[in-house]
Protein backbone atom coordinates (compact mmCIF):
# COMPACT_ATOMS: atom_id res chain seq x y z
CA UNK A 1 0.00 0.00 0.00
CA UNK A 2 0.97 3.17 -0.68
CA UNK A 3 2.44 5.38 2.07
CA UNK A 4 1.01 9.07 2.46
CA UNK A 5 3.60 11.93 3.27
CA UNK A 6 3.04 12.39 7.08
CA UNK A 7 5.60 14.79 9.45
CA UNK A 8 7.31 13.19 11.17
CA UNK A 9 7.14 14.03 15.29
CA UNK A 10 11.20 13.55 15.73
CA UNK A 11 13.37 14.38 12.27
CA UNK A 12 15.10 10.93 11.60
CA UNK A 13 18.43 13.24 10.00
CA UNK A 14 21.10 14.60 12.65
CA UNK A 15 22.75 17.96 12.10
CA UNK A 16 25.26 18.00 9.51
CA UNK A 17 28.35 17.98 11.10
CA UNK A 18 27.66 15.54 13.64
CA UNK A 19 26.48 13.09 11.15
CA UNK A 20 29.54 13.32 9.17
CA UNK A 21 31.72 12.97 12.01
CA UNK A 22 29.44 10.32 13.45
CA UNK A 23 29.14 8.73 10.05
CA UNK A 24 32.77 7.32 10.30
CA UNK A 25 31.81 4.94 12.82
CA UNK A 26 28.70 4.19 10.88
CA UNK A 27 28.62 0.31 9.92
CA UNK A 28 27.34 1.08 6.27
CA UNK A 29 28.93 4.14 5.67
CA UNK A 30 26.75 4.78 2.71
CA UNK A 31 24.99 8.52 2.70
CA UNK A 32 21.89 9.29 0.73
CA UNK A 33 21.71 12.89 -0.39
CA UNK A 34 17.74 14.32 -0.29
CA UNK A 35 16.39 16.85 -2.66
CA UNK A 36 13.18 18.10 -1.49
CA UNK A 37 11.51 21.26 -0.99
CA UNK A 38 9.06 19.89 1.56
CA UNK A 39 9.86 19.13 5.13
CA UNK A 40 7.19 16.16 5.00
CA UNK A 41 8.64 14.54 1.92
CA UNK A 42 12.38 15.11 3.69
CA UNK A 43 10.77 13.00 6.63
CA UNK A 44 9.66 10.47 5.20
CA UNK A 45 12.21 9.52 2.65
CA UNK A 46 15.03 9.84 5.70
CA UNK A 47 13.13 7.59 7.64
CA UNK A 48 13.31 5.36 4.77
CA UNK A 49 16.62 5.64 4.20
CA UNK A 50 17.54 5.43 7.57
CA UNK A 51 15.92 1.76 7.82
CA UNK A 52 17.81 0.60 5.73
CA UNK A 53 20.66 1.42 6.95
CA UNK A 54 21.71 4.53 5.03
CA UNK A 55 22.86 7.80 6.28
CA UNK A 56 20.16 10.72 5.17
CA UNK A 57 21.54 14.22 4.20
CA UNK A 58 18.86 16.46 3.40
CA UNK A 59 18.92 19.86 1.45
CA UNK A 60 15.53 21.86 0.24
CA UNK A 61 17.67 23.66 -2.54
CA UNK A 62 20.18 23.11 -4.71
CA UNK A 63 22.63 25.10 -3.28
CA UNK A 64 22.24 23.05 -0.03
CA UNK A 65 22.52 20.20 -2.24
CA UNK A 66 25.96 21.40 -3.86
CA UNK A 67 27.94 22.16 -0.20
CA UNK A 68 26.61 18.02 0.56
CA UNK A 69 27.77 16.90 -2.84
CA UNK A 70 31.15 19.32 -1.93
CA UNK A 71 31.91 17.91 1.37
CA UNK A 72 30.06 14.08 1.54
CA UNK A 73 30.76 10.98 -0.09
CA UNK A 74 27.47 10.60 -1.81
CA UNK A 75 26.30 7.55 -3.06
CA UNK A 76 22.86 8.22 -3.77
CA UNK A 77 20.98 11.35 -4.82
CA UNK A 78 17.49 11.46 -4.65
CA UNK A 79 15.47 14.38 -5.93
CA UNK A 80 11.83 15.28 -5.90
CA UNK A 81 11.29 16.63 -9.00
CA UNK A 82 7.52 17.59 -8.21
CA UNK A 83 8.89 20.43 -6.13
CA UNK A 84 11.63 21.18 -8.02
CA UNK A 85 12.15 24.78 -8.10
CA UNK A 86 14.04 24.95 -11.44
CA UNK A 87 13.72 22.60 -14.63
CA UNK A 88 15.21 19.22 -14.08
CA UNK A 89 17.49 19.78 -17.09
CA UNK A 90 18.72 22.71 -15.53
CA UNK A 91 19.53 21.14 -11.83
CA UNK A 92 21.37 18.40 -13.72
CA UNK A 93 23.39 20.90 -15.51
CA UNK A 94 24.35 22.56 -12.20
CA UNK A 95 25.38 19.38 -10.21
CA UNK A 96 27.18 18.27 -13.37
CA UNK A 97 30.50 18.08 -11.56
CA UNK A 98 29.30 16.34 -8.66
CA UNK A 99 26.59 13.53 -10.35
CA UNK A 100 29.18 11.39 -11.79
CA UNK A 101 30.66 10.30 -8.55
CA UNK A 102 26.84 8.87 -6.92
CA UNK A 103 23.71 7.22 -8.51
CA UNK A 104 20.50 9.47 -9.30
CA UNK A 105 17.61 8.48 -8.46
CA UNK A 106 14.15 10.96 -9.60
CA UNK A 107 10.94 11.06 -8.29
CA UNK A 108 8.26 11.97 -10.23
CA UNK A 109 3.88 12.19 -10.54
CA UNK A 110 2.53 8.76 -11.45
CA UNK A 111 0.93 10.67 -14.76
CA UNK A 112 3.94 12.87 -15.68
CA UNK A 113 5.96 10.69 -18.41
CA UNK A 114 7.63 13.78 -19.62
CA UNK A 115 9.74 14.08 -17.02
CA UNK A 116 10.30 10.44 -15.88
CA UNK A 117 11.93 10.09 -19.86
CA UNK A 118 13.60 13.76 -19.27
CA UNK A 119 15.22 12.48 -16.30
CA UNK A 120 16.10 8.72 -17.68
CA UNK A 121 17.75 11.29 -20.67
CA UNK A 122 19.71 12.81 -18.38
CA UNK A 123 21.19 10.13 -16.70
CA UNK A 124 19.18 9.58 -13.77
CA UNK A 125 19.23 5.56 -12.85
CA UNK A 126 16.27 4.95 -12.04
CA UNK A 127 12.85 7.14 -11.68
CA UNK A 128 10.07 6.15 -9.01
CA UNK A 129 6.84 7.81 -8.76
CA UNK A 130 4.79 9.49 -6.35
CA UNK A 131 3.27 8.59 -3.63
CA UNK A 132 5.94 6.03 -3.18
CA UNK A 133 5.51 2.23 -2.46
CA UNK A 134 8.03 1.64 0.95
CA UNK A 135 8.56 -1.89 -0.36
CA UNK A 136 9.90 -0.73 -4.08
CA UNK A 137 12.09 2.02 -2.36
CA UNK A 138 13.51 -0.28 0.44
CA UNK A 139 14.30 -2.84 -2.38
CA UNK A 140 16.27 -0.16 -3.99
CA UNK A 141 18.41 0.78 -1.36
CA UNK A 142 19.16 -2.81 -0.49
CA UNK A 143 20.66 -2.61 -4.08
CA UNK A 144 22.59 0.03 -3.65
CA UNK A 145 24.15 -1.19 -0.54
CA UNK A 146 24.66 -4.80 -1.79
CA UNK A 147 27.01 -2.81 -5.03
CA UNK A 148 28.58 0.14 -2.58
CA UNK A 149 32.47 0.41 -2.63
CA UNK A 150 33.79 -0.95 0.26
CA UNK A 151 37.24 1.05 0.30
CA UNK A 152 39.16 -1.57 -1.62
CA UNK A 153 40.03 1.20 -4.43
CA UNK A 154 40.95 0.21 -7.50
CA UNK A 155 42.39 1.69 -10.77
CA UNK A 156 45.66 0.57 -12.06
CA UNK A 157 44.59 -3.01 -14.28
CA UNK A 158 46.97 -4.73 -11.72
CA UNK A 159 44.65 -4.08 -8.84
CA UNK A 160 41.01 -4.95 -10.71
CA UNK A 161 42.87 -8.16 -11.68
CA UNK A 162 43.15 -8.56 -8.19
CA UNK A 163 39.98 -7.61 -6.87
CA UNK A 164 38.19 -10.18 -9.71
CA UNK A 165 40.11 -12.96 -8.24
CA UNK A 166 39.42 -11.83 -4.59
CA UNK A 167 35.53 -11.77 -5.98
CA UNK A 168 35.98 -15.54 -7.41
CA UNK A 169 37.50 -17.13 -4.39
CA UNK A 170 35.10 -15.25 -1.76
CA UNK A 171 32.52 -17.31 -3.06
CA UNK A 172 33.49 -20.18 -1.86
CA UNK A 173 34.92 -21.30 1.67
CA UNK A 174 38.93 -21.45 0.92
CA UNK A 175 41.56 -20.41 3.10
CA UNK A 176 43.21 -17.06 1.70
CA UNK A 177 47.04 -16.13 2.63
CA UNK A 178 47.35 -12.46 1.84
CA UNK A 179 50.81 -11.17 1.27
CA UNK A 180 52.30 -7.49 0.59
CA UNK A 181 54.19 -4.91 2.69
CA UNK A 182 53.13 -3.47 5.52
CA UNK A 183 50.46 -0.56 5.30
CA UNK A 184 49.65 -1.95 1.51
CA UNK A 185 45.95 -2.67 2.64
CA UNK A 186 45.75 -6.40 3.33
CA UNK A 187 43.14 -5.92 5.66
CA UNK A 188 40.66 -3.91 3.32
CA UNK A 189 41.53 -6.42 1.02
CA UNK A 190 40.43 -9.27 3.64
CA UNK A 191 36.95 -7.06 4.54
CA UNK A 192 36.27 -7.04 0.44
CA UNK A 193 36.67 -10.72 0.47
CA UNK A 194 34.13 -11.21 3.54
CA UNK A 195 31.53 -9.03 2.11
CA UNK A 196 31.52 -10.61 -1.36
CA UNK A 197 31.26 -14.42 0.26
CA UNK A 198 27.94 -16.06 1.43
CA UNK A 199 29.20 -14.90 4.88
CA UNK A 200 28.77 -11.18 4.38
CA UNK A 201 25.64 -10.99 7.09
CA UNK A 202 28.11 -12.68 9.64
CA UNK A 203 30.52 -11.15 11.62
CA UNK A 204 34.47 -10.18 10.49
CA UNK A 205 36.73 -10.37 13.39
CA UNK A 206 40.05 -9.19 12.74
CA UNK A 207 43.20 -10.03 15.29
CA UNK A 208 46.72 -8.98 14.73
CA UNK A 209 49.00 -11.62 16.12
CA UNK A 210 52.05 -9.14 16.20
CA UNK A 211 50.11 -7.20 18.87
CA UNK A 212 48.82 -9.31 21.60
CA UNK A 213 51.44 -10.88 24.08
CA UNK A 214 51.88 -15.03 23.68
CA UNK A 215 50.54 -15.52 27.26
CA UNK A 216 47.14 -13.60 25.95
CA UNK A 217 46.84 -15.03 22.07
CA UNK A 218 45.93 -18.25 22.71
CA UNK A 219 43.24 -17.01 25.66
CA UNK A 220 41.72 -14.40 22.53
CA UNK A 221 42.01 -17.15 19.77
CA UNK A 222 40.10 -20.17 21.71
CA UNK A 223 37.69 -18.66 24.73
CA UNK A 224 38.03 -20.20 28.13
CA UNK A 225 35.74 -21.91 30.56
CA UNK A 226 35.00 -20.06 33.73
CA UNK A 227 37.35 -21.06 36.58
CA UNK A 228 39.88 -22.71 34.13
CA UNK A 229 42.84 -19.99 35.67
CA UNK A 230 42.79 -17.52 38.47
CA UNK A 231 41.10 -14.85 37.04
CA UNK A 232 38.48 -16.26 34.76
CA UNK A 233 35.44 -14.98 36.64
CA UNK A 234 32.98 -16.08 33.74
CA UNK A 235 33.20 -18.42 30.33
CA UNK A 236 35.03 -16.23 27.31
CA UNK A 237 34.42 -17.27 23.68
CA UNK A 238 37.37 -17.04 21.82
CA UNK A 239 37.84 -14.94 18.24
CA UNK A 240 36.99 -18.47 16.60
CA UNK A 241 33.87 -19.01 18.05
CA UNK A 242 32.99 -14.40 17.92
CA UNK A 243 33.93 -15.50 13.86
CA UNK A 244 30.99 -18.27 14.11
CA UNK A 245 29.52 -18.07 10.49
CA UNK A 246 31.48 -15.49 9.39
CA UNK A 247 35.48 -14.53 8.70
CA UNK A 248 38.60 -14.65 10.80
CA UNK A 249 41.26 -12.14 10.22
CA UNK A 250 44.42 -13.44 11.12
CA UNK A 251 46.74 -10.50 10.10
CA UNK A 252 50.61 -10.73 10.96
CA UNK A 253 50.05 -14.60 10.60
CA UNK A 254 53.52 -14.63 10.26
CA UNK A 255 54.47 -13.03 13.87
CA UNK A 256 52.33 -16.35 15.21
CA UNK A 257 54.82 -17.86 18.17
CA UNK A 258 56.05 -20.55 17.35
CA UNK A 259 54.56 -23.13 20.38
CA UNK A 260 51.09 -21.52 18.98
CA UNK A 261 51.18 -22.43 15.81
CA UNK A 262 50.12 -26.13 16.35
CA UNK A 263 47.55 -25.48 18.23
CA UNK A 264 46.40 -23.21 15.66
CA UNK A 265 46.97 -25.80 12.83
CA UNK A 266 44.59 -28.52 14.63
CA UNK A 267 41.81 -25.72 14.47
CA UNK A 268 42.15 -24.82 11.07
CA UNK A 269 42.32 -28.63 10.07
CA UNK A 270 39.75 -29.97 12.53
CA UNK A 271 37.35 -26.99 12.28
CA UNK A 272 36.63 -27.45 15.81
CA UNK A 273 37.99 -26.58 19.40
CA UNK A 274 38.34 -26.97 22.68
CA UNK A 275 38.29 -23.73 25.05
CA UNK A 276 40.89 -23.34 28.10
CA UNK A 277 39.78 -25.61 30.55
CA UNK A 278 36.97 -27.06 28.64
CA UNK A 279 36.04 -30.43 27.89
CA UNK A 280 33.19 -29.74 25.19
CA UNK A 281 34.26 -30.24 21.31
CA UNK A 282 33.25 -26.78 19.66
CA UNK A 283 32.11 -26.96 15.95
CA UNK A 284 33.47 -24.25 13.97
CA UNK A 285 31.89 -22.88 10.49
CA UNK A 286 34.43 -19.67 10.26
CA UNK A 287 36.28 -18.59 7.00
CA UNK A 288 40.07 -17.93 7.56
CA UNK A 289 41.81 -15.49 5.75
CA UNK A 290 45.12 -14.99 7.15
CA UNK A 291 47.64 -12.00 6.01
CA UNK A 292 51.43 -11.42 6.04
CA UNK A 293 54.50 -9.17 5.32
CA UNK A 294 56.84 -11.98 5.51
CA UNK A 295 57.90 -14.59 3.00
CA UNK A 296 56.40 -17.64 4.58
CA UNK A 297 58.33 -19.79 2.23
CA UNK A 298 61.43 -18.34 3.37
CA UNK A 299 60.16 -18.31 7.51
CA UNK A 300 59.67 -22.64 6.88
CA UNK A 301 63.18 -23.00 5.33
CA UNK A 302 64.91 -21.60 8.76
CA UNK A 303 62.31 -23.04 10.70
CA UNK A 304 60.55 -20.34 12.55
CA UNK A 305 56.94 -21.14 10.67
CA UNK A 306 55.23 -24.75 10.56
CA UNK A 307 55.39 -26.47 7.06
CA UNK A 308 52.22 -28.14 7.67
CA UNK A 309 50.18 -24.66 8.78
CA UNK A 310 51.48 -23.14 5.72
CA UNK A 311 50.21 -25.29 3.51
CA UNK A 312 47.25 -24.83 5.33
CA UNK A 313 46.68 -21.72 5.14
CA UNK A 314 48.17 -21.14 1.77
CA UNK A 315 45.30 -22.72 0.20
CA UNK A 316 44.92 -19.87 -2.41
CA UNK A 317 47.02 -16.98 -2.68
CA UNK A 318 46.82 -13.26 -3.20
CA UNK A 319 49.79 -10.82 -3.70
CA UNK A 320 49.20 -7.47 -3.05
CA UNK A 321 51.18 -4.83 -4.65
CA UNK A 322 53.13 -2.08 -2.93
CA UNK A 323 51.42 1.60 -3.68
CA UNK A 324 54.74 2.22 -5.77
CA UNK A 325 53.56 -0.82 -8.24
CA UNK A 326 50.23 0.22 -8.94
CA UNK A 327 50.69 4.17 -9.70
CA UNK A 328 47.02 4.65 -11.09
CA UNK A 329 45.23 3.93 -7.74
CA UNK A 330 47.56 6.75 -6.12
CA UNK A 331 45.11 9.95 -6.80
CA UNK A 332 41.87 7.72 -6.79
CA UNK A 333 42.86 6.53 -2.53
CA UNK A 334 44.03 10.39 -1.61
CA UNK A 335 40.86 11.74 -3.45
CA UNK A 336 39.22 8.98 -0.97
CA UNK A 337 41.55 9.97 2.07
CA UNK A 338 40.73 13.39 1.69
CA UNK A 339 37.52 13.25 1.31
CA UNK A 340 37.25 10.84 4.27
CA UNK A 341 39.39 13.35 6.57
CA UNK A 342 38.20 16.91 5.82
CA UNK A 343 35.11 16.97 7.41
CA UNK A 344 36.77 16.25 10.92
CA UNK A 345 39.17 18.95 10.40
CA UNK A 346 37.41 21.87 11.15
CA UNK A 347 35.66 25.19 9.11
CA UNK A 348 38.72 25.80 7.40
CA UNK A 349 39.29 22.01 5.41
CA UNK A 350 35.98 21.13 4.65
CA UNK A 351 36.63 22.65 0.82
CA UNK A 352 40.05 21.47 0.85
CA UNK A 353 41.56 20.32 -2.55
CA UNK A 354 44.78 19.33 -4.28
CA UNK A 355 46.21 21.65 -6.63
CA UNK A 356 47.86 20.43 -9.91
CA UNK A 357 51.41 20.48 -8.34
CA UNK A 358 50.69 18.60 -4.73
CA UNK A 359 48.52 16.15 -7.71
CA UNK A 360 52.10 15.67 -9.35
CA UNK A 361 54.43 14.86 -6.48
CA UNK A 362 51.43 12.61 -4.97
CA UNK A 363 51.60 10.47 -8.28
CA UNK A 364 55.17 10.78 -8.70
CA UNK A 365 56.30 9.95 -4.79
CA UNK A 366 57.53 6.36 -4.41
CA UNK A 367 55.30 5.61 -0.91
CA UNK A 368 57.63 3.09 1.13
CA UNK A 369 54.95 2.99 4.08
CA UNK A 370 51.92 2.57 1.07
CA UNK A 371 48.28 3.72 2.17
CA UNK A 372 49.20 3.99 5.66
CA UNK A 373 51.83 6.72 4.81
CA UNK A 374 49.57 8.21 2.25
CA UNK A 375 46.92 8.81 4.72
CA UNK A 376 49.60 10.55 6.98
CA UNK A 377 50.65 12.94 4.50
CA UNK A 378 46.61 13.39 3.66
CA UNK A 379 45.93 14.82 7.35
CA UNK A 380 48.69 16.66 7.89
CA UNK A 381 48.11 18.67 4.62
CA UNK A 382 44.70 19.21 5.93
CA UNK A 383 45.99 20.70 9.08
CA UNK A 384 48.61 22.46 7.07
CA UNK A 385 46.54 23.70 4.52
CA UNK A 386 44.66 27.24 4.47
CA UNK A 387 42.14 28.21 1.74
CA UNK A 388 41.37 25.22 0.73
CA UNK A 389 44.46 24.89 -1.53
CA UNK A 390 46.53 21.56 -0.77
CA UNK A 391 49.56 22.64 -2.38
CA UNK A 392 53.51 21.04 -2.48
CA UNK A 393 54.37 22.86 1.02
CA UNK A 394 51.68 20.80 2.76
CA UNK A 395 52.93 17.36 1.48
CA UNK A 396 55.07 15.92 4.24
CA UNK A 397 56.24 12.62 3.67
CA UNK A 398 57.27 10.43 6.65
CA UNK A 399 60.77 10.23 7.59
CA UNK A 400 62.90 11.50 10.89
CA UNK A 401 61.51 14.15 13.20
CA UNK A 402 64.32 16.31 11.76
CA UNK A 403 63.59 15.56 8.44
CA UNK A 404 59.98 16.14 9.06
CA UNK A 405 60.62 19.28 10.82
CA UNK A 406 63.31 20.67 7.74
CA UNK A 407 59.77 20.25 5.40
CA UNK A 408 57.19 22.16 7.89
CA UNK A 409 56.05 25.11 5.71
CA UNK A 410 57.10 28.42 8.31
CA UNK A 411 54.02 29.10 10.41
CA UNK A 412 53.79 32.52 10.30
CA UNK A 413 53.24 31.85 6.66
CA UNK A 414 50.37 29.40 6.63
CA UNK A 415 48.82 31.67 9.53
CA UNK A 416 49.25 34.89 7.29
CA UNK A 417 48.72 33.30 3.36
CA UNK A 418 44.86 34.01 3.15
CA UNK A 419 45.90 37.87 4.06
CA UNK A 420 48.09 38.43 1.39
CA UNK A 421 46.99 41.21 -1.37
CA UNK A 422 44.76 39.14 -4.61
CA UNK A 423 47.74 40.97 -6.68
CA UNK A 424 50.10 38.38 -5.18
CA UNK A 425 47.90 35.47 -4.46
CA UNK A 426 47.51 35.26 -8.71
CA UNK A 427 51.00 35.47 -9.68
CA UNK A 428 51.79 32.54 -6.52
CA UNK A 429 49.17 30.23 -8.15
CA UNK A 430 49.87 31.11 -11.97
CA UNK A 431 53.48 30.13 -10.90
CA UNK A 432 52.87 27.12 -8.88
CA UNK A 433 50.06 25.29 -11.56
CA UNK A 434 53.32 25.87 -14.05
CA UNK A 435 55.51 23.77 -11.78
CA UNK A 436 54.01 20.65 -13.44
CA UNK A 437 54.00 21.97 -17.20
CA UNK A 438 57.89 21.68 -17.06
CA UNK A 439 60.19 19.99 -19.75
CA UNK A 440 61.17 16.47 -19.83
CA UNK A 441 65.45 16.03 -18.93
CA UNK A 442 65.77 15.66 -22.46
CA UNK A 443 64.85 19.15 -23.41
CA UNK A 444 61.23 18.14 -24.33
CA UNK A 445 57.77 18.61 -23.29
CA UNK A 446 57.31 16.40 -20.45
CA UNK A 447 54.00 14.88 -22.15
CA UNK A 448 56.17 13.86 -25.26
CA UNK A 449 58.72 12.00 -22.49
CA UNK A 450 55.82 9.54 -21.02
CA UNK A 451 56.13 7.45 -23.61
CA UNK A 452 59.80 6.15 -22.98
CA UNK A 453 59.69 6.50 -19.04
CA UNK A 454 56.92 6.18 -15.65
CA UNK A 455 55.05 9.50 -15.27
CA UNK A 456 56.56 9.39 -11.68
CA UNK A 457 60.51 9.43 -13.26
CA UNK A 458 59.54 12.08 -15.68
CA UNK A 459 57.59 14.34 -12.95
CA UNK A 460 60.69 14.02 -10.26
CA UNK A 461 63.16 14.67 -12.97
CA UNK A 462 61.18 18.16 -13.84
CA UNK A 463 60.50 19.01 -10.65
CA UNK A 464 64.41 18.44 -10.00
CA UNK A 465 64.99 20.24 -13.53
CA UNK A 466 62.59 23.46 -12.69
CA UNK A 467 64.22 23.78 -9.29
CA UNK A 468 67.81 23.93 -10.56
CA UNK A 469 66.40 25.91 -13.70
CA UNK A 470 65.15 28.24 -11.14
CA UNK A 471 68.05 28.59 -8.81
CA UNK A 472 70.77 29.39 -11.86
CA UNK A 473 68.52 32.10 -13.21
CA UNK A 474 68.11 34.03 -9.69
CA UNK A 475 72.21 32.94 -9.32
CA UNK A 476 71.54 30.65 -6.08
CA UNK A 477 68.70 32.91 -4.14
CA UNK A 478 67.06 30.11 -2.54
CA UNK A 479 64.63 32.93 -0.80
CA UNK A 480 63.69 34.50 -4.44
CA UNK A 481 63.06 30.49 -5.84
CA UNK A 482 61.21 29.66 -3.24
CA UNK A 483 58.82 32.61 -3.84
CA UNK A 484 58.78 31.85 -8.01
CA UNK A 485 58.18 28.13 -7.33
CA UNK A 486 55.27 28.75 -5.08
CA UNK A 487 56.90 26.73 -2.19
CA UNK A 488 58.09 27.56 1.35
CA UNK A 489 62.07 27.88 1.97
CA UNK A 490 61.60 24.83 4.64
CA UNK A 491 60.57 22.92 1.39
CA UNK A 492 63.07 24.12 -1.18
CA UNK A 493 65.69 23.30 1.38
CA UNK A 494 64.37 19.88 1.99
CA UNK A 495 64.14 19.47 -1.29
CA UNK A 496 67.55 20.49 -2.56
CA UNK A 497 68.89 18.27 0.63
CA UNK A 498 67.27 15.21 -1.22
CA UNK A 499 68.58 16.50 -4.53
CA UNK A 500 72.24 16.91 -2.67
CA UNK A 501 71.76 13.04 -1.63
CA UNK A 502 71.71 12.45 -5.59
CA UNK A 503 74.65 13.88 -6.02
CA UNK A 504 72.61 16.77 -8.30
CA UNK A 505 75.02 19.82 -8.21
CA UNK A 506 72.94 22.79 -6.70
CA UNK A 507 73.65 26.51 -8.11
CA UNK A 508 75.13 28.74 -5.84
Amino acid sequence: MALKLHLSLCRVFTPLGKLQADSMMAKTNATVAILDSQDTGLDMLAEMASSAGLIALPAHNLNELAILLSRSQIELLVINATNLQVPLAAAFKQLADSLHRADVLVLVDATDVHTAVTAMALGAKNVLTLPIEPGHFKRYLGNLLERRPNGFICRDIRSQQLLALSERVAKTDVTVLIGGESGAGKEVLAKHIHQASPRSAGEFVAVNCASIPETMLEDMLFGHEKGSFTGAHQRYLGLFEQAQGGTLFLDEVGELPFSLQAKLLRVVQEKELKRLGGTEVIKLDTRIVAATNRNLQKEVLEKRFREDLYYRLNVFPLKLLPLRDRAQDILPIAQFLLQRHRSSMGALAVNAQFDSAALGFLQSYSWPGNVRELENVVQRALVLAVGGAIGLEHLLVDGGLDDFMEQMPSFELVKTASLLPKAMEQPLAQKRSHTYQATGTDGGYIGADLHNRGLSEVARDSEQKMIVTTLGRLNGSRKEAALELGISPRTLRYRLAKMKDLGIAIPG
